[in-house]
């Protein structure tokens, strides 16, 4: 079965650099705060979370797409309209953060795991690593969304959660999907046909036509159904231009929540698990 990955991307979020407010007696112990609005950090720094300021005849003014990959992990990347936060099991994550772009190439994604190793890029301010990635299946007709979130509380454990949903992007793949589209095409005609009739009647009956009951009622119907046909040519047109940026985009991630809502086969098998001592927890949901 021929199956195209494209790149996976991976989002860290940390808090700022220092320590969290302790009582006095517990001072000498060596704490960090918990991911929060007020506590996440958004500066850019140089490989090796070094605050450009440290580095003499740094220059921050080169543009952000003529630097390695390595740099640009380091960078802080802000969200856009067209990102939607993550949840994970200790809270809510936003888009952005600092990003690191695996490609399609196994050899360059391998290569750059080993410089982010290498310099430290996840270390005690980490409080989040989302991985996600999005498969699509030609054969079956069905696109698939996997995210796993990695979460690091202030006490050294770690909390990972998988989050994986399916979505059937053409609706007229199979035996299945031909019948459902000769049974709407009957449905067309059907209500094409209503709908001359109605005008007729209108031409008739003019202001007369909203003095009856039924008229209205199936004017209303009529409406319904043209305003239906509208959201469905919409979303066509979505699943068409997700289709041509999953191909022609290899290692960009594209969001496809829009149809995650509209039409899932399958909502998400969620796992949730627990590091950090003996204590291991897992929760499934859908199926």
């Amino acid at each position: 079965m021929k199956v195209n990955n494209h790149g996976p991307c991976v989002e860290l979020l940390r808090i700022l650099i220092g320590r969290c407010h302790t009582a006095y007696i517990m001072s000498q112990v060596r704490c960090t705060n918990s991911y929060s609005d007020v506590t996440a950090d958004t500066n850019d720094y140089i490989p090796g979370w070094i605050p450009p300021t440290w580095m003499h005849g740094y220059n921050a003014s080169i543009p952000w797409s003529s630097r390695s990959r390595l740099e640009r992990a380091f960078l802080f990347t802000p969200p856009t309209e067209d990102d939607y936060p993550s949840t994970g099991k200790i809270t809510t994550y936003p888009s952005g953060g600092y990003v690191a772009d695996l490609t399609e190439h196994a050899d360059q994604a391998s290569s750059l795991i080993q410089d982010l190793e290498a310099n430290h890029w996840i270390d005690e301010y980490t409080r989040a690593v989302l991985l996600e990635f999005n498969i699509l299946n030609p054969n079956s007709k069905l696109s698939s969304q996997v995210i796993l979130i990695f979460e690091y509380t202030p006490d050294g454990s770690t909390l990972w959660k998988t989050n994986v949903n399916v979505v059937q992007l053409y609706r007229y793949a199979g035996s299945a999907g031909v019948v459902a589209l000769l049974s709407e095409i009957l449905c067309a005609i059907f209500v094409f046909v209503i709908t001359v009739l109605e005008l007729i009647k209108v031409c008739r009956m003019r202001l007369r036509y909203l003095k009856e009951v039924w008229n209205v009622l199936q004017c209303s119907t009529l409406i319904l159904f043209y305003m239906a046909v509208v959201l469905y040519t919409m979303r066509s047109l979505w699943t068409v231009w997700v289709v041509e940026d999953l191909m022609n985009n290899p290692g960009k991630q594209t969001r496809f929540i829009f149809l995650l809502v509209s039409f899932p086969v399958r909502k998400g098998r969620e796992e949730t698990y627990r590091e950090g001592g003996k204590r291991r927890e897992g929760e499934a949901r859908g199926g």
